[in-house]
């Protein structure tokens, strides 16, 4: 049995519905990991873990936001300066470093 145009453009909105929400997942997916990242690197490195705090402060606004992230950023503050292993490092170096330390675990 031939469909109708209606019956078409159903199976149509369905289908981009579909490729919608597994276009949300992947991207959530890829938010989670990439967030992971940066707060692994945070934990580990004064640069980047003051370049966070800075941002955070810079730029998130909804007061939901905030409140989510505020024991995060708690920690982040209380978090004991480490020393650095040179004093030039910069945070594209040591980013690099704790990626090829992962790298490696994994």
């Amino acid at each position: 049995m031939a469909q109708t145009l209606k019956q078409k453009i159903a199976e149509a909105e369905d289908k981009l519905a579909r490729l919608r929400e597994q276009s949300r997942r992947t991207e959530n997916g890829q938010k989670i990991i990439l967030g992971g990242m940066l707060i692994h690197a945070a934990r580990k490195d004064a640069k980047i873990r003051a370049w966070l705090l800075e941002e955070a402060e810079k730029s998130i606004s909804r007061e939901t936001d905030k409140k989510r992230l505020e024991p995060l950023l708690d920690t982040l503050r209380r978090t004991p300066e480490a020393k650095p292993e040179r004093a030039e490092e910069t945070v594209s170096e040591a980013l690099t470093n704790i990626l090829s330390d992962n790298a490696m675990r994994d």
